[in-house]
């Protein structure tokens, strides 16, 4: 008779378990206030008043203790059943235009302002995940450093600023085997040729 292997069920990461700590009103007030003036330092991204309220409410709704965090347990959640809300809310995350390029220099220039310091380092990272299919970019049967083996797997490139406080992803881009060699592909999706 084979005995059976136990499965052991896995802790949710940090992101998918209810707060532990007890916050007091005062708290919630103040971490409110803070997330309102720190969304409002991306105001000049989002070119028309809605697209800022929007933004604002989908932050929330993250940051919020719902189990789900998609559109519609968002709106249901903070703002009850509304069919308008909802479309609302994924025509902005969906279809919505703004200056995505803006706001990634401002997230940067933000962790350079917060993190920034005489002994702060850039890492440069290549690291491959399993994956099958062709349909995603950068899949190929190539060595994969998480298995350690030569398998079918995405490459990607992850540039990291650390300092001996703190670290932040700055950047990852999917790495494209394709092009490596080829006149005109760019040092960051070959800078860590397998």
């Amino acid at each position: 008779m084979k005995k059976r292997k136990k499965i052991q069920s896995r802790r949710p990461p940090a992101s998918g378990r209810k707060p532990s700590g007890k916050l007091v009103a005062r708290d919630v007030v103040l971490s409110a206030q803070a997330l309102v003036e720190f969304q409002s330092l991306f105001a000049a991204v989002f070119r028309r008043r809605e697209q800022r309220y929007w933004s604002l409410f989908y932050l929330c709704g993250q940051l919020s203790n719902l189990e789900r965090k998609t559109i519609e347990p968002i709106v249901l959640g903070l703002h009850g059943p509304d069919g308008n809300v909802i479309r609302a809310l994924q025509h902005h995350i969906g279809q919505g235009h703004w200056d995505s390029q803006a706001m990634l220099w401002q997230i940067h220039e933000l962790g350079a302002e917060w993190l920034g310091g005489p002994d702060g380092v850039l890492i440069v990272d290549g690291s491959g995940f399993p994956k099958q299919g062709q349909d995603s970019v950068g899949v190929a049967y190539q060595y994969c450093g998480h298995l350690g083996k030569v398998a079918n797997c995405q490459e990607g490139v992850f540039l990291l600023y650390a300092t001996p406080n703190c670290f932040c992803q700055s950047k990852s881009r999917p790495f494209d085997h394709r092009k490596v060699g080829q006149s005109g592909a760019s040092i960051d999706k070959v800078i860590i040729e397998k």
